[in-house]
């Protein structure tokens, strides 16, 4: 009778045991919905399934980073890159340009436009 009792507990340490593993390994082991981390929307993932655009060009990088943060106020997506091309002799062009999705160029470039020289 007694063996009998500690196979059953043994038997439900090992299934809970496999049971927490299963979670883990889905990674359902959170303890609650609302205690889950909330992504930095800064940080978030870019859409690579709509073209991106640039609307903008500078030879002046605090240019282009004064015009991303007013971009990033306004909520539009945006990302700020140095052109990697070679004129004929080798030198790196100095070009820094801004890019969009395509579905917002319009906003994008209407705010570019109100912003002072």
């Amino acid at each position: 009778m007694i063996r009998t009792v500690l196979y059953g507990i043994l038997l439900g340490i090992l299934g809970y045991a496999l049971l927490l593993w299963r979670r883990m390994t889905l990674r359902e082991f959170r303890k609650s919905p609302q205690e889950s981390p909330k992504l930095n929307q800064r940080y978030r993932a870019r859409s690579t399934k709509e073209p991106w655009v640039q609307v903008y060009e500078t030879a002046s990088p605090d240019d282009a980073r004064l015009i991303q943060a007013r971009l990033q106020e306004e909520e539009v997506e945006c990302l700020v890159y140095e052109q990697g091309k070679k004129d004929i002799y080798g030198n790196p062009l100095k070009g820094i340009g801004i890019a969009v999705p395509k579905s917002s160029v319009p906003l994008a470039q209407k705010i570019i436009s109100r912003m002072p020289v």
